[in-house]
């Protein structure tokens, strides 16, 4: 595969994703993601990330990315703001070349998240890793049965496919898209919520 097919590929039709700070609590945020791809069919292997937990929705997890199976495709990144860069360097270690980071406390918040943010985009371009976010709600493959994302809005939806993607920097209005096209009928191929658009080439 060329460098752009790979990364095709682990955008947007990973074999296995990880779900680093996947929680078992219904009741947060950072369960949804486990949920909303099994809803839509994603048939690739799920390797949630929690420390404290050995199994999460009825599958095996892993206190680190380094102890999970590989290889990995793409990592979903749920963990608290300061600690993404260390994340983003295990994901360096072990070559995953996706990562998409959900977690907020970058730009956002002003210069010090500015830097921060920047540094890690630093290190992820350094290894070749292609970050999606951060603060981004995820991204949707409908046609390939990937919702990799915690948008609310994928637990109440069945997708409708069909020619139309979208590129949104709010993940809000993303959701809000979805439930209003589809009502009008209206079919997707892929949306993608960007957060704060810190995607990084590799350096060659």
């Amino acid at each position: 595969m060329t460098d752009l097919s790979i990364l095709r590929q682990a955008l947007f039709s990973p074999r296995a994703v990880a779900l680093v700070g996947a929680s078992g609590d219904a009741a947060k945020v950072n369960s949804r993601p486990q949920r909303v791809l099994r809803q839509h069919a994603y048939n690739g292997r799920v390797l949630p990330i929690n420390p404290a937990r050995a199994e999460l929705g009825g599958v095996r997890a892993y206190p680190t990315l380094r102890d999970a199976p590989g290889p990995i495709d793409h990592a979903f990144v749920m963990v608290p703001g300061r600690a993404v860069p260390a994340v983003i360097a295990e994901c360096c270690e072990l070559k995953i070349p996706m990562v998409t980071i959900f977690s907020a406390g970058f730009a956002e918040l002003g210069e010090e998240g500015l830097r921060r943010q920047h540094d890690m985009v630093a290190m992820a371009r350094a290894a070749g890793v292609r970050l999606l976010g951060p603060n981004c709600i995820g991204l949707v493959n409908v046609t390939g049965h990937v919702a990799l994302t915690a948008n609310a809005v994928l637990e109440r939806e069945e997708l409708k496919a069909g020619h139309l993607s979208v590129i949104s920097q709010s993940g809000s209005t993303l959701g809000t898209l979805i439930s209003r096209a589809q009502a009008w009928g209206l079919g997707f191929s892929k949306l993608v919520s960007v957060g704060n658009k810190s995607i990084c080439a590799s350096a060659n």
